[in-house]
């Protein structure tokens, strides 16, 4: 609290001075201005005349002509002497005579002088002269005026300023000897900082009150005195942020110390180029922008530093440094403002003094707590040290190693007769920025580094925490082993990547790997192989013989995968006996006689469990790993090449990049995802087949949706092969509601064009028909548009219905009450029982096209089309004939009395908007004799 106190002492004290026994100003005298230059004083003196008088004015740089009246003295021929005064040190020597306007020929030269107030000049009195003429100078812009001053009061008036200038120098100059003494004896950076910042304080400090064209005994010239200027503007500001961000660095925090440097830093980058290109008339703007600038980083800094101080001692040494940088702002903004004379020079002076010696004090202060908290940082080291085996160092300003324990000794395997001062840090350990290591100390935070390799043949890497205090250009610390500690969290986080039971990568290392794999073919093109790997009987082995033996019998077959694969080809476990096995820098054909050889390995030679025997059956799906794929697309198609191989009972199906198989794989997943997003699949589209009654042909135009997926890349996939796909996946469902919501949307959208139209046939998937909720959601669709149900016929495969008669059963009876027809689709293709349809209400029998494509090549082909048409009469039902591919099978059917038949006689599928442009189904037949026929057909029902 005393350097408050004493804070506020100077200001009291400033502010209680004794008044002066002389004025401290001169009286201005009345001057006319006009910018030079004029041929002859007596023209100036003419041209002035007619100009207005004022008693100051401020003036741009160049020549400046003033003509100033004189008082009249108060009884004539008895006017004492008086000295003339041009209060400014930033022009140069005025050239001044004195006039008579009564006697132009009376002109006296006065010969100006610099000094401590400015230029000035004697008036011998008596004198007749009752006008001063003068020619000046000016090199930064400023106020211009002249004074009349009393030989007595100028005289007093200029040794108090004297005196004041002698006090701010030689008292500052003496504090900073102090200090520098002081630097040098405590090896300590930060008060040569302090007093290269209080060198600058002296010339701000004469600036401020006017005489710093006075250095040391010396007058500096207007050129001299605009560069002096500038360069301490420019070593003001750095020097400030640089010393408070130093002072107060610990309770800024690293990263806000750092930003607030860097802020400074580019301040002072921006002041150079203003002090470098910038004009004397822009000196008043830079003095303002380096005020403003420097007291926004201070308070910053002081304002930190008050909230986070630890000890009361600091809370008001901080306190006073705020008011003290206080005082020297409001004297840097007043020289901005260009206000100097608001300033008493005694009061100036003691203020500023006492300012400076309260940061000396502060910062005395500071490196005080500093050197106490880094002593006890030592003896906590110390101590600990006795409780712990903790290594402890010294290290010199070189980073040489001063001083050992034993137990760094031993940490670092150092010799007992090896010399310490002959050892580097770097020998051991890589350079680190100590600062840091020392803030974090202070924090109660450790600092991790690893011991550095020295030689070839250097042992496994050790690990230690670091702890460090800087003490002046020393460094005290201490090293903790805790390479163990290090050991057991990486094999931790090896855990989190590796499968316990047969040490491979679990699910998510491969993963990992598989990704780091991919991003290296997008960038770099480096090609990458995928093989999986399901081993089989292992389920029967876990049940049979209990999960010792399976887990056994997993370790030995990963052990033979191994001993196959080198070290940059990956192995994970991500299921109960499934594998994926990546091969880096090879295409999946090149990695084919590697991956034979492990299904070999594994298969050909029984593995052994204690006294039992177990083979092992492998398959193996192995692929190119694409630049679209990702790790689930890329183990999703591996899945599929596998079950490609167990359906094929071959050891392994390749699946290589741009193959049909791939781009097979790369549509389904593609159609898969964009309907588990809920997004409209872009990939699917629907055509229709029309189905021609042979009772009426030309009367009805009915047709059966089907489902297509579009070519990608010139690629035709197959639709089958999809839907085989979503079966196996589940995503079925999906499909079968879309094609049923997309159908009916189309149906609305275009009901005025189907007036023909009676039956629309939809085909479901037996997985569908088994789901509950996907058979809630279609009835969920029909009953939004009821009106539509009484259009449409359900195809159910034969296969499916007799999977579960009583489900059929109720499904088919749900939807005939709500108007919809049922087919059963594919009749005869299979097990056929006609025992089975009595139990089914179906409205319609299907034939299986395999019967109707080849019905004419026998008569017992004729025979079974014709039986089952008869059947489907007898029982109520009508019947649809597919696959009609010619005209005589089309006649025979019709003389059969099949009621409709579909197949490219008739016409392909066709698109959506195709269809509906035609009227009847004649338009779409391109066979003149298949048209002839339904036309026969059609006028022997009419």
């Amino acid at each position: 609290m005393l350097p408050l106190i004493a804070g506020l002492l100077a200001i009291g004290s400033a502010w209680l001075l004794p008044a002066h026994t002389y004025p401290t100003h001169g009286q201005g005298l009345a001057t006319q201005f006009a910018p030079g230059p004029f041929e002859s004083p007596r023209q100036a003196a003419t041209d002035l005349q007619a100009l207005p008088t004022r008693l100051a004015k401020n003036i741009p740089i160049g020549p400046h002509w003033l003509l100033a009246e004189l008082p009249p003295p108060s009884q004539p021929d008895t006017s004492p002497a008086s000295v003339l005064l041009i209060p400014t040190a930033t022009t140069a020597p005025p050239v001044c005579w004195l006039l008579n306007q009564q006697r132009p020929d009376q002109v006296t030269p006065l010969a100006f002088r610099l000094g401590i107030l400015g230029y000035s000049a004697g008036v011998p009195g008596p004198t007749t002269a009752n006008q001063v003429l003068c020619e000046v100078q000016q090199f930064i812009p400023g106020t211009l005026a002249i004074q009349q001053w009393s030989l007595p009061a100028f005289s007093f008036t200029s040794g108090q300023h004297a005196h004041a200038m002698g006090m701010l120098t030689g008292g500052l100059l003496l504090l900073i000897a102090f200090i520098a003494m002081v630097s040098i004896t405590t090896h300590d950076h930060l008060y040569v900082l302090l007093a290269a910042w209080m060198l600058c304080n002296v010339r701000l400090g004469a600036w401020a009150l006017g005489w710093d064209h006075f250095w040391l005994e010396h007058t500096l010239s207007p050129p001299n005195l605009i560069a002096s200027r500038k360069l301490v503007v420019l070593f003001a500001f750095t020097l400030t942020w640089l010393l408070f961000s130093r002072l107060f660095r610990h309770s800024l925090g690293a990263r806000l110390c750092r930003h607030l440097q860097l802020l400074g830093l580019a301040g002072s980058v921006l002041l150079l180029a203003g002090v470098l290109l910038g004009s004397a008339q822009a000196l008043q703007t830079i003095a303002f922008f380096a005020a403003w600038a420097n007291s926004a980083l201070v308070a910053t800094i002081l304002v930190h530093a008050l909230f986070r101080v630890s000890t009361r001692t600091l809370f008001w040494h901080t306190l006073a440094v705020c008011l003290a940088v206080l005082l020297i702002v409001i004297g840097l903004v007043l020289l901005a403002l260009n206000r100097l004379n608001d300033i008493d020079s005694a009061m100036g002076v003691t203020l500023f003094l006492g300012c400076n010696l309260l940061v000396a004090l502060a910062t005395a202060n500071r490196t005080r707590e500093d050197r106490q908290l880094r002593l006890r940082q030592r003896n906590e080291l110390i101590v600990h040290d006795s409780l712990s085996p903790l290594g402890l160092f010294t290290l010199s300003a070189t980073r040489h190693f001063e001083h050992l324990n034993p137990n760094a000794r031993e940490m670092l395997a150092i010799e007992d007769g090896l010399q310490v001062p002959a050892l580097k840090w770097r020998d051991y350990f890589e350079e680190i920025d100590w600062v840091e290591v020392s803030l974090a100390t202070e924090q109660g935070r450790d600092t991790e580094i690893q011991l550095a390799h020295r030689g070839s043949g250097g042992s496994s890497i050790r690990s230690f925490l670091l702890r460090a205090t800087l003490a002046g250009s020393r460094i005290e610390g201490s090293l903790q082993d805790v390479t163990a500690r290090s050991e057991t969290l990486r094999n931790l986080r090896l855990m989190t990547d590796h499968d316990a039971l047969t040490n491979t990568l679990n699910r998510r290392g491969i993963e990992s790997a598989m990704t780091a794999a991919i991003e290296d073919l997008q960038q770099n093109g480096t090609p990458c192989a995928m093989s999986y790997l399901s081993l089989d009987h292992l389920k029967r082995v876990n049940d049979l013989f209990g999960h010792s033996a399976g887990d056994q019998l997993l370790q030995l077959a990963c052990d033979r995968l191994r001993y196959s694969l080198t070290d940059q080809q990956k192995v994970g476990r991500i299921g109960t006996d499934e594998f994926i096995i990546l091969f880096p820098n090879m295409r999946a054909r090149d990695a084919r006689p590697l991956a034979q050889d492990m299904v070999d390995s594994l298969n050909g030679a029984p593995f052994y469990v204690g006294d039992r025997s177990f083979q092992v059956k492998s398959a193996m799906g192995l692929i190119d790993l694409n630049t679209d794929m990702g790790p689930k697309d890329a183990m999703a198609a591996g899945t599929r090449a596998c079950r490609d191989a167990r359906k094929q009972h071959q050891d392994i199906v390749l699946y290589e990049e741009n193959t049909e198989a791939l781009f097979d794989h790369i549509n389904e997943l593609r159609v898969f995802e964009q309907l588990e997003q809920g997004t409209p699949p872009e990939d699917l589209y629907l055509l229709m087949q029309p189905i021609v009654s042979l009772r009426h042909p030309l009367k009805m135009l009915n047709f059966e949706v089907l489902l297509r997926v579009r070519h990608k890349n010139g690629h035709v996939p197959q639709t089958q092969k999809i839907i085989q796909a979503a079966e196996d996946s589940g995503m079925i469902t999906a499909i079968d509601k879309w094609v049923v919501s997309s159908t009916l949307d189309w149906m609305i959208k275009n009901h005025d064009k189907l007036h023909h139209t009676q039956l629309v046939n939809l085909n479901l998937s037996g997985v569908s028909l088994n789901d509950d909720r996907f058979v809630d959601a279609l009835f969920s669709l029909l009953n939004l548009q009821p009106q539509l149900s009484r259009r449409l016929c359900i195809e159910i495969t034969e296969g499916v219905a007799l999977q579960d008669l009583e489900r059929t059963r109720q499904f088919m009876r749900r939807l005939q009450r709500m108007g919809a027809r049922v087919a059963l689709d594919d009749f005869g293709a299979g097990y056929t029982s006609f025992s089975y349809l009595k139990e089914l209400p179906a409205d319609t029998i299907k034939i299986d096209g395999s019967l109707i494509r080849d019905m004419l090549a026998s008569e017992a082909n004729i025979a079974i089309v014709n039986s089952i048409v008869d059947l489907a009469h007898n029982l109520g039902m009508e019947c649809i004939a597919e696959w009609v591919e010619d005209e005589p099978t089309l006649r025979a059917l019709a003389e059969m009395g099949v009621d409709y038949v579909q197949g490219y006689v008739v016409s392909p599928a066709c698109e959506p908007a195709e269809l509906l442009a035609h009227e009847n189904i004649l338009t779409l037949i391109s066979d003149p004799a298949t048209r002839t026929l339904l036309e026969e057909i059609s006028g022997r029902r009419a």
